[in-house]
């Protein structure tokens, strides 16, 4: 996808907010826009519900609230519909913690879904080895595999391939979907421009794979189904998964959002498993003195 962005021009926060409810708050001016901060400091330690007491994000309007928040994620549709779904990542220990999204939302952080739901990274290639996947899920990194600067973008590509291995040599390969993205552009220069549509985005172009038996760009018919220059975002893949699973809208930029359903052909497949080699890293971080938490 060349035309796939970031949903505000802002921080990591809120576009991971918007990766699991198409909005970084309940309306556009009380939308989260910055990293979560304790005592005029950045929270390195945790964004969500849990967080110091004095963790403040700041919002459109300008206004500050707690980063803990109470309108509808998708993961509370999937769960109202009984469909299994879990968010595989960091836990309270590791460093990374802070992109657990779910922490951020009331009826997930402070129900017993917390921890049926959320689980380690880790577990996501367990699942995937004895075919127990739920039907939609999340999974994001650990910090040191993130690729934000100063880690290394060869271990978190290995972190990704190993990953997506698992699912191409597990049963449920046959029948899944998968979207590979980035929370952020990196802060490479890009010569295209975002396109304004709101009070709070687009922000920058960033990367999306979408790897499956069935992956084809029709937009592009036979002469390139492998790349997709439609205009999409983060909440096209809430869109996709409200329309695979008959979920209703959450009302939000998924009503809008780009349609990846136009990035399939579900009529015989097209792609068969490609399993990676790894690559040997030089190390896993550079030396870096600052906050890597934008």
């Amino acid at each position: 996808m060349d035309g796939y962005t970031t949903l505000l021009e802002g921080a990591s926060f809120a576009n991971h907010l918007f990766t699991v409810a198409a909005a970084s708050g309940p309306d556009q001016p009380q939308s989260a826009i910055s990293n979560p901060y304790l005592n005029g400091r950045p929270n390195t330690v945790t964004w969500g519900c849990d967080a110091a007491t004095q963790t403040t994000t700041t919002l459109l309007n300008g206004q500050t609230t707690y980063p803990c928040f109470t309108y509808t994620s998708l993961a509370d549709e999937l769960e109202a519909a009984r469909i299994p779904w879990k968010f595989y990542a960091p836990q309270s220990n590791e460093q990374g913690y802070v992109w657990s999204t779910l922490n951020s939302f009331s009826s997930i952080r402070n129900t017993s879904l917390w921890s049926q739901r959320v689980v380690p990274w880790q577990n996501i290639t367990t699942d995937a080895q004895n075919n127990t996947l739920p039907a939609f899920s999340w999974v994001t990194a650990p910090k040191v595999d993130s690729e934000h600067p100063p880690a290394s973008a060869c271990a978190g590509e290995n972190w990704s391939v190993n990953i997506i291995n698992a699912i191409e040599q597990s049963p449920a390969w046959s029948s899944t979907a998968i979207f590979l993205t980035w929370d952020d552009w990196g802060g490479f220069y890009d010569h295209v421009a975002p396109p304004v549509i709101d009070g709070l985005g687009y922000g920058f172009r960033v990367p999306l794979m979408v790897i499956s038996p069935y992956a084809y760009a029709t937009t592009n018919g036979q002469s390139n189904p492998h790349v997709d220059h439609t205009q999409l975002e983060f909440s096209s893949v809430l869109r996709f998964a409200e329309q695979i699973f008959n979920l209703p809208s959450l009302q939000r930029r998924d009503t809008s959002a780009g349609d990846l359903m136009k990035d399939f052909d579900f009529s015989k497949v097209h792609n068969q498993p490609l399993i990676l080699q790894q690559r040997t890293c030089l190390s896993k971080t550079l030396p870096f003195t600052g906050d890597w938490n934008d």
